[in-house]
């Protein structure tokens, strides 16, 4: 009798197990995510999340979900893992976000954050507060260590645990990247153009665009340049042929590289790898303040008079336009999460 019992109270347990569903889709998975600088003066940086698996779209859904403001001046993301992690320029704050639910998992005061990037569990952070590097657990935000670098950093590209970091001199003047390896803590300089501001890496070699020195008050600003970075070993590749030729945010696909010709509103240029004369004809538009490049389309991030809302504006490989999208103050970064 105790037998069949036993045999019935089972039988009623598993006929009580339901097989657990697979989790439903919240409306930020594979949704554009848009980083707004925001208004310099008393304003806040945004994430809007546009499209995804629910097509919809949520303006400010960093404070739509916290309750508090991201902070003045958003500068950079980058996807880790599970985690959103943004840098907010002026609140000096490093926030690590759930990618599920746009929640703030963590934060991390860090003086002055400017660009990110991904080696292994760590996060490193460049800074303009001072010469050194900071490196966070990707995870909890902890600081784990700061490199001297021996210049303020700006733009940042990991090759496994070989860091690259544009020292760019901030306000000033710089024409280095140092090269730092996480393992040793060893870092080498290489001299580059003026104002190294982005990296591309195509198989082994570094792309590396520099913008060129503008001075505002003067005569001694110098061209953009691009340069590469193989076996330990920096070499220009071409520069532009006037000192008021300037270029950021590089780009590429694998086989062509893009960049925008100009610090503000800028066009989009296409040239090869191996290019023989600087691009000169535009693809797209004027009107470029940053640029994405996401599963071939172009993203022009259009920051319109800088204190209203702006525009990004999608485009293909060869410049026809596709789509816009409309964005908070200032876009200047867009992931698809």
């Amino acid at each position: 009798m105790k037998k069949l019992t036993l045999a019935i109270a089972a039988l009623s347990l598993a006929a009580c197990t339901k097989t657990p569903l697979p989790g439903e889709p919240t409306v930020y998975e594979d949704a554009l995510i848009i980083l707004n600088e925001g208004a310099f003066t008393g304003g806040t940086a945004t994430l809007d999340a546009v499209g995804g698996t629910i097509d919809t779209v949520v303006q400010s859904a960093f404070s739509t979900e916290n309750g508090f403001a991201l902070g003045n001046i958003g500068q950079h993301m980058v996807l880790a893992d599970s985690l959103l992690v943004v840098s907010v320029n002026n609140a000096g704050v490093v926030r690590g976000i759930s990618r599920k639910s746009l929640l703030e998992r963590w934060s991390t005061l860090v003086a002055g954050p400017r660009y990110l990037a991904n080696s292994g569990n760590s996060l490193i952070v460049t800074t303009w507060s001072s010469d050194y590097i900071k490196i966070l657990d990707k995870y909890s935000g902890q600081l784990l260590d700061s490199i001297d670098v021996f210049g303020v950093s700006e733009q940042v590209h990991a090759d496994g645990d070989m860091v690259y970091v544009g020292l760019n001199g901030g306000f000033g003047n710089d024409n280095r990247v140092a090269v730092v390896d996480l393992n040793t803590k060893s870092v080498d300089t290489l001299v580059v153009g003026d104002k190294p501001n982005s990296f591309v890496q195509v198989g082994s070699v570094v792309y590396v665009l520099c913008a060129g020195y503008e001075d505002w008050a003067g005569s001694a600003s110098t061209p953009a340049s691009l340069w590469k970075i193989e076996n330990g070993i920096a070499t220009e590749v071409l520069a532009a042929p006037t000192s008021a030729d300037h270029a950021i945010a590089l780009k590429t696909d694998g086989t062509d590289l893009f960049f925008l010709n100009a610090s503000y509103s800028g066009a989009v240029v296409k040239t090869s790898l191996s290019p023989t004369a600087w691009p000169m004809s535009p693809i797209t538009n004027a009107g470029g303040y940053n640029l994405d490049l996401i599963n071939d389309v172009l993203y022009v991030h259009d920051a319109k008079d800088y204190a209203s809302a702006g525009k990004i504006y999608q485009y293909d490989l060869n410049g026809a336009l596709i789509d816009s999208l409309d964005a908070g103050i200032i876009p200047r970064q867009a992931v698809v999460n």
